[in-house]
């Protein structure tokens, strides 16, 4: 048999790429190349007397110092404009000196006024922090006048807005720098003006004849309210008197007060009210108010009367129709028409929009064909007079228009026939005062002639 020779294996490291380990002699190069460092340093910073620790601080402690003249630090506020009441630091001007003058666009908040007019977000701030307390926000409205000023030093001087033709607030830097608020209600002047006019063509257009501002009409209507339908029981000759408060601000008329007195005089009859601790009463004492309005809408004509057996004009068979019809623009308000509490509200299939109301004497009204609700809600107690809705076509209806619904003990009944309830009269205690304020308004209304007042009675408000 035959031996192969095989040769020896090499021994295996276990990191052959880091190679051998090394010789002995390289380590101890090491540590005499380290031992000559350490003996360096040793001399550099003990020993020489040149650079050592000991010398360098010895040569500091011989040095004499230089002194440096203290720097006065700039405050990061200036005092100036601070407020005194705010505390906090005044805005910056953005822009060049002068005046600035416009008025409240539809949507403006103040906050959105003042950024169109140029100013910044703090600036903003500032007249915004200035008029808290002093304007009630939600008095701006579309069409107010107001002005910027700015001064030389190119900061927000005053900002005026004219809330009314008596009422402004003024925002304005004090010395110390900041913006203060005012508010400046002008004195009034009140007058009493005893008014006469003849009907030609309608109220509306008498009172303009007379002189008088067309709000006067809504006044004199509210009065008589109970008593006539000014669209339907007005005539051509019928005439009026009113005493009627009216408020100035130097020769400028502002506002109507109060009706203190008033007669309308024609084919429906003569009707006459004096206003006695706000409320009115006839000559006699008795309350002017009803327990139903006259109508509940203020200008309108009736388009469909209380009928039994009417031909239905959407669904062409005869139905009874169970109330009065007025026809009126949509959007026009919609009265209460009397004192009660509201037990429906909402959509109610060929009725559309309806509110109910139930009053005292086992009487219900019933008002259809809405186009929108007011703020009122189920359960709600509300006075004669007050806005539930507003005019519109919803349900079978072939055109804007209120129908108006009386119900008695359950059953429907025609509006126009319903005997009106009376309010309190004038109290016993003061009767006799009444007799004679009434005795002594109704001779102004006598002796008053067609056209502009006789009589002018002073008094500040």
């Amino acid at each position: 048999m035959v031996r192969r020779r095989t040769s020896p294996r090499k021994k295996r490291t276990a990191y052959p790429a880091l190679g051998a380990a090394p010789a002995r002699k390289g380590n101890a190069w090491v540590i005499v190349i380290l031992a000559a460092l350490v003996f360096v340093n040793l001399y550099v910073f003990v020993w020489d007397k040149k650079t050592s620790v000991a010398a360098i601080k010895q040569k500091a402690e011989q040095t004499p110092t230089m002194a440096v003249p203290a720097v006065p630090l700039r405050p990061l506020v200036d005092a100036a404009a601070v407020g005194s009441a705010a505390g906090s630091a005044a805005a910056a001007p953005v822009g060049p000196p002068g005046a600035i003058e416009g008025k409240v666009g539809k949507s403006d908040t103040l906050g959105k006024l003042l950024r169109k007019s140029g100013l910044s977000a703090q600036e903003t701030d500032e007249v915004i922090r200035s008029l808290s307390g002093v304007l009630d926000f939600k008095k701006i409205r579309p069409g107010q006048p107001f002005k910027i000023e700015r001064g030389p030093d190119g900061r927000v001087r005053t900002f005026e807005l004219e809330l009314s033709k008596i009422q402004k607030v003024r925002a304005e830097r004090q010395p110390s720098g900041e913006l203060v608020g005012t508010a400046d209600d002008a004195q009034t002047r009140l007058e009493t003006r005893t008014i006469k006019g003849s009907i030609d063509s309608s109220l509306y257009a008498a009172i303009k004849s007379a002189g008088e501002n067309a709000a006067l009409v809504d006044f004199f209507v509210d009065v008589f309210a109970y008593d006539l339908d000014f669209y339907n029981d007005t005539h051509d000759g019928d005439v009026f008197h009113v005493v009627v408060e009216k408020h100035y601000k130097d020769q400028e008329f502002v506002r109507y007060g109060k009706i203190l007195a008033a007669r309308y005089t024609g084919k429906a009859g003569t009707f006459q009210t004096f206003h006695w601790n706000g409320k009115y009463y006839d000559a006699k004492g008795a309350s002017s108010e009803r327990g139903m309005l006259k109508t509940p809408l203020k200008f309108v004509r009736i388009s469909s009367k209380f009928d039994r057996r009417r031909m239905h004009p959407v669904l062409h068979t005869v139905r009874a129709h169970l109330g009065i019809d007025y026809a009126a623009p949509v959007g026009t308000p919609v009265w209460a028409a009397a004192a009660g509490t509201v037990t429906f509200r909402g959509p109610s299939g060929g009725a559309g929009n309806l509110v109910m109301i139930r009053h005292d004497g086992g009487v219900e009204t019933a008002y259809m064909h809405l186009s929108k609700f007011a703020s009122i809600k189920v359960g709600q107690r509300i006075e004669a007079k007050t806005v539930i809705g507003y005019v519109g076509t919803t349900g079978l209806s072939t055109g804007p228009h209120l129908h108006f619904g009386v119900k008695k003990n359950g059953a429907f009944v025609d509006p126009a026939t319903l005997a009106p309830m009376r309010g309190k009269s004038v109290p016993a205690s003061q009767i006799e005062a009444f007799r004679a304020e009434a005795a002594k308004l109704e001779s102004q209304m006598t002796q008053a002639s067609i056209g502009l007042a006789d009589q002018r009675l002073p008094r500040h408000a």
